[in-house]
Formats: C-alpha cells, structure tokens, sequence
C-alpha cells in the first residue's frame, strides 16, 4: 500500500470515544441513545437546569435537546454561550417536525432534528471522525512550525493557503502577506511547477508532495533537507519584508547577503558551504576591519604592532555573568530607601511599566524626572554593586547629569532622558532580551541613556554644520551630537574637583570595557545610522554562538535597545505619544524658524510653522524610522504589544491628517 493510503486510512479508521449530553428531562433512555453507545459514543443525560454545567465539564462533540423541556430555544443558547469547541445541536422528538419549526430552531443553532426511535447515527460518526482529525490539527501545525524545513501548502488553484516560519526565514516573507496569495517562483526561485512524480525526482532544492486526503487538490512544497541549518544562521528579518510604506530601504550588505542566500538554496556540498562560511564572514560587525590571526603566536613584533596600533581595546576573556546570572545572584538584596515626597513616590509607583508618565512625573518632582526616575532604576539594578561606589556617589553623578541637560529644550532635556532610561530598564527587563545581554552592558546601557543627550542645543546636527559650530568642527561633522554628549559625559565624570566619578574603583580593564559600550550605544542613537545598526541587529545570530560572540551579540542588543528606547514615543499609550510629539515638533518649529531668519539652508521644509500638518510628520516618522525598529526589536524580545500600540497610534495620527490646520501649530506645548 502506498505511503499515503497508509496515512489516509490511519486516520479513517482511528476511533475514541466522542462525548455527547442529552438535555431532558426524563431518564433519555431510547433506541437513539442505544445507537450512539453502539458507535462509541459516551451518553451523558443532563436536566435542563445542569446542562450548562455539565457541558462546561464535559466538552461535548454533540448536544441532544429535548423539545418537551422548557424553553428549547433558550437552552441551545445558554449551550452556545459555554462551549469552548464547535458543538453540533440537535433537537429530539417522539416525531419529525414541520419544516417551519426547524426554521425556527435554526435560530438558536439547532441545526438537526433526530427521532428518539432512530436508529441511523451516520451524521454523528461522520462528525466524529472528522472532529478526531481537526482536533489533531493544532499539534500538527505547531511541529510544522517547530521544524527547520520551509513549508508551503498551496490548493488546487495553487493559492497559498500555510506557510511555516521556516518558510518566512528562507524566503524572508512575512506569513500574513503570503497567506491567501497566489504561489510565487520569485518567493521559491529554484521551486518548479509541481506536475508529478517525474518532475518531484528533478527538484534538487523543493519536494512537491500531494496530499493523501484532498484528492490530489492540495499540494505541499518543503524545502529540502540540504539546506537545513541555513535559516539559522541569522535572524534573517528583512527591512523590505516587514511591514512597511517605505519598502525601498535595504542596507547594500543585506541586499549582498541576500543574493548569496539564494544562490546557497541552489546548489550542494562544498559549494554550498563555501556561500554559507562566505555569508558569515560577510555578517562582522566590523566589515572593514582586519582580522589578523596568521603570525599572532609566531611573530613577537608583528604581534606587537597589531596591538598596539590596530586593536586599542583588549577585552578580557573571563566568562561574563547575564544580566539574569547577576539578578538571580543578587535577589533579596536592597539598599537603603531614599526619601522622596509622596507625589514623587506616587509617581514612580509602576516606574517598571511600560505606560509609566514620565511626564507626571516630571511635574510633580518640579522637573527632577532624570534624577528621581534614574536612582530607582539604578537601585532596582544594583549599579553601585556593579561600579563598586556608594549610593550617595551615584546620586550626585546623575544630579550633575541632570544640571547638563537644557532646561530651555521643550524635547531634548533631562525629562527625555529619564523617558529613555525608563524605556532602556523596561527592555532590559524582558527575559529574552535578558538572556543574551551580560551584566555590565545592561549596566552601560542604562548609564548611556542617562546621558545621550547630554548638554543638547536643541538644534540638530546639520544646524550645527551649516552654521559651522566649533562641535561640528571638533568632530569632523561626524555624528557630531552624539560625540559630544558622551564626551562630556565623561569629562563631567572624570573631572578631579567634582568628587562624581563613579568609576573610580573600576579596574582599568573594567573602565575601558564600560567607556567603550558607553560610546558605541550613545553613538548608535545617530538617526543618520539608523539602518546601519538596524542591519547589524538584523544579522545577528544568537544560538550556539561561541563566548566572544556572545560578547558581541550582547553589544549589539544594547545598541539596538537604547536606539529603540530614544525613538520610543511613538509606541507610547496615546496620550504620551501625542504630548511627546508635540515637544519634538515645537523644537523642530524654532530650528526651522532661525535657519529662515539666518538665510541657512532649511534641514527639514516640512516644519514650518506656517504649513505644517502635524499627524502627517509623526506617521512619515512612523513609516521611515519607528515601525521597522520595532518589528525587528519587539519580536526578538517577545514585546509585540509596543509595536500594537505603534500601528495604533499611527491609525489616530492618520485620522488627524484631513482635520490639521496650521492654526493647531500654536501653542502646541502648554
């Protein structure tokens, strides 16, 4: 017999037992119940006043309702109302009903009528053999789901109708976008039309194979083992795959790594290896970098020179502990409580939240959100166990923090800050992001965002290069911002006569590991590189990775983690997203102003006072910037709820968009 046929009839001749409840009240005895229990059936009579109960407990595949109890009708509601499963319905009676009464009854879901005398049950086993292999179906689609091998499942009309994650990885597709469209030789390039057995020996990439219970009407398209192992070499979400109104945005290495993704699903063995190591390679984080290891060992001033010149940082070796190692090391552990006003305490009450209103609090502690926020966060963390200092050296580091930040800036002041670091702790807080982020980057991580935006002018970065700042000449017009906040933020730190560093009992090797995760996450918060680190998180491999790649990884999700945390507002709870909005626009309305007034070029036309439309500004942000980090972020944290609230804060700006006025651009931060 064939394979198929084995299938098929495996399925066709599996019983169990199907549970029923007969609703009357009597004793329900009959030639009907007879019948049932003949087929397997397990019978259980109920009073109309347990039914619902009894329907609740058991689960029941079919409901017999007797019409000589009270109210029918209502009864096969009540049983509609508490079934977790489809549940067939019938009606009983000593004799067939009219056609109008059955009209009737179908109101209330009684879809069948049966006779107490009956002895044909053929409905009900064809209903339960087919319920035996629906109720299969989840635990098949989840080991669908579960196996490295792509999966397609098209219909006779060759419209997908399932696909399997593997399959989003291989092809880089999102399931929702595929689901429901025709099949496609551009998503399976080395995949042909599926005609037979003849033409299922030549496919050397796809098997086609037909479905044992369709007919042949279905057909199923699986990626061959050959290639197993190539979807896990990244996280292969692409910029274009998601979901987007931008689209054209692709990295030229992601467009490369592409290519050869495809090409490695073509052929076999070594070739095939070569692509994938190649691919790997192709991956660094430090594409341009030399990766000098031939006379490392053998030749001592070679050796000499590449250190000294080449690679300035020297990490340690040792193994690091997880930021999960650490808290689990450190649980029960509490420092002395500040005092802080009971507003302020109020305030902070679900500061681990992610509707936390920074914006309250930055009322109620008259403008001290970075301070009061960043003590809890820092104490919740255990930063002075990590940097060795006292919590009262701590406190006055983030009070010197706080004084740097420009009051005068509706946006870029400490207030954002402490957003930034409340968004950074949450992050850190999701256990899978926490699994793969060692203890003393979550630790420069939440000391990064403190300072991002240390000292900011309020004005951006081509402000400062068209009017020639001593910034943007100090930094070569190269991520000039973003330079000097974290050069001063070590300056502030380091200064002798300031009795703030934090540092201080740091070994040197410690300091130069913090300094430079420090540097590279507020770097990475440059808009200007947005899709270079989106890439780098894009490519980022995080299973059965050896320890300096863990190292690197973890590096990696801070980056991505603080650049996410900084341009968070738009996945905030509305009334948040809008005020935070109307700060970053109110700034962007005085740059462009004073650009006008000087005759500078103008950075961004769009914010002008005189013309803007608001809602429309915040969803292009939304479209080139927010949406894509988030999906790729949220997903690798299991938060999928921020980049729902995105999607719907981005629905409410664009119903806002027919309605703005320009007479809305005043006084928009009150």
């Amino acid at each position: 017999m064939h394979e198929n046929e084995k299938i098929r009839q495996y399925f066709l001749s599996t019983q169990r037992t199907f549970e029923a409840v007969i609703v009357t009240e009597g004793t329900g005895e009959s030639v009907l119940l007879d019948s049932l229990r003949s087929s397997g059936w397990n019978c259980t009579v109920s009073f109309p006043t347990q039914a619902t109960s009894d329907i609740e407990s058991i689960c029941p595949l079919a409901v017999f309702i007797d019409l000589r109890v009270p109210h029918p009708s209502q009864v096969a509601k009540d049983v509609s109302s508490v079934s977790t499963e489809e549940v067939l319905i019938a009606s009983i009676a000593e004799k067939h009903i009219s056609e109008k009464r059955r009209r009737a009854l179908a109101q209330s879901n009684i879809i069948h009528h049966v006779t107490w005398n009956t002895r044909d049950v053929t409905l009900f086993d064809y209903v339960g053999r087919l319920a035996n292999r629906i109720r299969a179906l989840p635990a098949l689609f989840t080991v669908l789901d579960e196996t490295d091998q792509a999966v397609e499942v098209c219909d006779e009309h060759r419209v997908v109708q399932y696909v399997n994650r593997a399959y989003e990885n291989v092809t880089g597709c999102i399931r929702s976008e595929v689901i429901g469209q025709p099949e496609s030789e551009m998503r399976r390039k080395s995949l042909p039309r599926a005609r037979g057995e003849e033409e299922r020996r030549r496919s050397s990439d796809w098997k086609f194979i037909r479905v044992p219970f369709a007919n042949n009407s279905q057909f199923v398209y699986m990626k061959r083992s050959n290639t197993t192992g190539e979807a896990a070499i990244f996280r292969d979400v692409s910029l274009k795959s998601l979901k987007s109104q931008t689209g054209g945005i692709e990295a030229p290495i992601s467009e490369v790594l592409t290519m050869l993704r495809d090409v490695s699903c073509r052929v076999d063995g070594e070739p095939a290896q070569t692509i994938k190591d190649a691919m790997k390679v192709l991956s660094s984080h430090e594409l341009y970098a030399p990766s000098i290891n031939r006379f490392r060992d053998a030749d001592r001033i070679a050796t000499q020179y590449y250190d000294g010149l080449i690679r300035l940082h020297h990490p340690a070796r040792q193994r690091k502990r997880s930021v999960v190692d650490a808290h689990r090391e450190k649980r029960g552990s509490h420092g002395e409580r500040r005092r802080v006003s009971a507003d302020v305490k109020n305030a902070l009450e679900n500061d681990n939240c992610w509707k936390f209103d920074i914006l309250h609090l930055e009322k109620v502690s008259d403008h001290h959100a970075l301070s009061q926020v960043g003590m809890k966060v820092f104490e919740r963390w255990k930063v002075c166990e990590v940097l060795g200092c006292s919590d009262d050296l701590l406190n006055r580091w983030v009070l010197s923090i706080e004084a740097h930040y420009h009051a005068g800036n509706t946006y870029h002041n400490a207030t954002h800050a402490a957003d930034v670091l409340q968004a950074t702790s949450f992050f850190l807080d999701s256990p899978s992001v926490a699994i793969h982020v060692n203890e003393s980057h979550a630790v420069a991580a939440l000391l990064a965002a403190a300072v991002h935006d240390l000292d900011h002018p309020g004005r951006g970065n081509a402000y400062l290069i068209n009017t020639r700042q001593s910034l943007a000449i100090l930094y070569n017009d190269n991520s000039i911002l973003e330079n000097h906040h974290i050069a001063l933020a070590f300056q502030l730190t380091l200064q002798h006569n300031a009795n703030v560093n934090i540092f201080s009992n740091l070994s040197r090797e410690e300091f130069i590991q913090m300094r430079h995760a420090m540097v590279e996450m507020v770097l990475a918060t440059d808009i200007s590189r947005h899709f270079e680190y989106l890439a780098k998180f894009n490519k980022m491999h995080v299973t059965d990775v050896a320890e300096e790649q863990r190292d690197t990884n973890s590096l990696t999700i801070c980056d991505m983690l603080v650049k996410c945390a900084d341009i968070s507002n738009p996945a905030r709870e509305w009334g948040l997203c809008q005020r935070w909005a109307h700060r970053i626009v109110e700034e962007y309305f005085e740059q462009t102003r004073e650009e006008k007034e000087k005759g500078l070029p103008v950075t961004m036309e769009v914010f002008d006072r005189n013309t803007c439309n608001v809602p429309i500004t915040q969803c292009g942000f939304i479209d080139m910037f927010a949406r894509e980090a988030f999906a790729t972020f949220t997903e690798f944290a299991k938060l999928g709820e921020l980049s729902e609230q995105l999607e719907s804060n981005y629905e409410k700006w664009k119903l806002m968009t027919s309605q703005w006025t320009p007479t809305h651009n005043t006084n928009l931060v009150l």
